[in-house]
């Protein structure tokens, strides 16, 4: 359910140090987790969103969440899997950890999230272990398209450009929102407004191509243009933000909310829901890989896992009804 890792990327070290930690729902009581030792069989307890049960596992007692423990193999989803990967026994899923609540790591260096969880419960139903590499975001793609990754979970938006690198299962839906220091920008209601000011953007991210048409759009009204940098990931984006160096940075919706209400009232956010609109989920590396991850998650979504991994993470809204291969927006 958790993966351990040896470093940390950087950026997301720098956030950490400075204090900004990315909060998991069971941060409440860091003294249980999955996988520690627990008293009575089938005792349940709640943490925060989470709940924990008592099961055995190899002998021993452990803390485990229900959801994963009933998902069992589908023999007839692992026959269709490519040769390669029944060969390895295993599915590995490149990610950038910068990105909450879909993967980040918290306190403990435990990579967790929605999407961490959805590729364990698919690799589960598959029959294959599950392997995270930590990278960085704009390195994904191409990483894929390589054959250095089988897959990514990184809330990426399917665009019909990637669609042309990598395939594409998508699940949820996404719009952008503006994360500013709080009671630093008073007038900022829309992309007018970032005229004139510092804004940080993700590396590789569908909104570092359209931060350019938004300075156009400043200069052609006459006004000064939008003094926009490039940073590796999300985190380093949040740090500038933090520091003073940018004036606020665009993200997602649901992971600006996630850094807002885990940020001690540092942070304030304008959401904006009709911008930047859309369908998220996870890169497939070309070939027949990509039918059988829409079949799983198409599966885990009939079941009721997804809904409880998504709910887990306070984002079901986010969820769309059907899982699809290859559809965008843009």
């Amino acid at each position: 359910m958790k993966k351990k890792f040896s470093s940390i990327a950087i950026s997301t070290a720098a956030i950490l140090v400075m204090g900004l930690t990315f909060a998991s729902p069971s941060q409440a009581a860091v003294d249980i987790k999955v996988g520690d030792t627990c008293k009575r069989l089938a005792t349940t307890t709640k943490v925060g969103l989470i709940t924990y049960q008592c099961i055995l596992v190899k002998g021993k007692r452990e803390w485990s969440e229900p959801w994963f423990t009933a998902l069992k193999k589908k023999h007839a989803l692992y026959r269709t899997l490519p040769a390669d990967i029944k060969a390895k026994g295993k599915l590995t899923f490149a990610t950038d950890p910068t990105d909450p609540p879909f993967q980040y790591f918290n306190p403990d260096n435990d990579l967790i999230g929605a999407e961490i969880d959805l590729a364990n419960a698919v690799g589960k139903i598959l029959g294959v272990k599950v392997e995270f590499v930590s990278s960085g975001f704009s390195a994904i793609i191409p990483g894929v398209e390589a054959g250095r990754f089988d897959a990514s979970v990184s809330a990426f938006a399917s665009t019909t450009a990637r669609q042309k690198i990598v395939d594409f299962v998508t699940y949820f839906n996404s719009s952008r929102a503006f994360l500013y220091r709080t009671d630093t920008l008073p007038d900022i209601k829309d992309e007018t407004d970032l005229c004139g000011l510092k804004v940080a953007i993700p590396s590789g991210t569908t909104m570092a191509t359209a931060i350019v048409g938004l300075s156009t759009n400043c200069t052609t009204a006459g006004k000064a243009a939008i003094a926009y940098s490039l940073f590796p990931d999300q985190a380093a984006t949040v740090l500038a933000v933090r520091s003073g160096r940018a004036d606020l940075t665009i993200l997602s919706a649901s992971v600006s909310s996630h850094l807002q209400r885990n940020g001690n009232g540092e942070f304030e956010v304008l959401l904006r829901p009709t911008q930047g609109l859309d369908y998220n989920g996870m890169v497939v590396r070309k070939g027949g890989l990509v039918k059988v991850m829409q079949k799983a998650v198409q599966r885990l979504m009939d079941d009721g896992t997804f809904t409880a991994i998504f709910t887990k993470w306070n984002i079901q809204k986010l969820a769309r009804d059907k899982v699809e291969i290859n559809i965008s927006t843009r």
